[in-house]
């Protein structure tokens, strides 16, 4: 089975219906549920998860119950945890985008992986897209054909 790499950003969607794109997350999410692909995530993913859960809180978008179940919904979700590799080409991904190396690790484990990356961070989007062919937009995401952008092992 194919994997691919989703960031904290799809995964918020699936956890608040009331986030712009959720629909796209949830079809993402509906397909990795059929067995379509394996997710994969760095190890820090669940914590980043966690601050968006609590942030949605804090804006009212979402209740203190709601942030709970959500949270229950998280710990649920089967994505392999991969350990997170060296800082240098996180880091190095970094300084060439100019973005987080939060950001970076997610770039660095679908590159090492050889995934598909799906993202709803605009920012971050549009900073490596151009560059780094295996970086996805969830708005483009369609249930149609192969639309998650799977990969085998080529580095885009």
């Amino acid at each position: 089975m194919p994997n691919l790499v989703v960031d904290a950003s799809v995964a918020i969607k699936w956890l608040n219906v009331h986030e712009t794109l959720a629909d796209k997350a949830n079809a993402l999410y509906a397909d990795y549920e059929q067995g379509q692909f394996a997710l994969l995530v760095p190890a820090f993913w669940d914590y980043e998860v966690a601050n968006g859960v609590n942030k949605a809180i804090a804006r009212g978008d979402l209740t203190e119950q709601e942030g709970h179940d959500a949270i229950a919904l998280l710990l649920a979700v089967r994505a392999q945890r991969v350990p997170l590799p060296a800082p240098q080409q996180s880091y190095e991904l970094a300084r060439r985008y100019r973005r987080s190396v939060y950001d970076s690790w997610y770039l660095s484990l679908a590159e090492a992986t050889g995934c598909a990356f799906w993202t709803a961070d605009a920012k971050l989007y549009n900073a490596v897209h151009e560059s780094l062919a295996f970086v996805k937009w969830l708005g483009d995401y369609d249930r149609e054909g192969d639309s998650a952008g799977v990969r085998t092992g080529d580095q885009g």
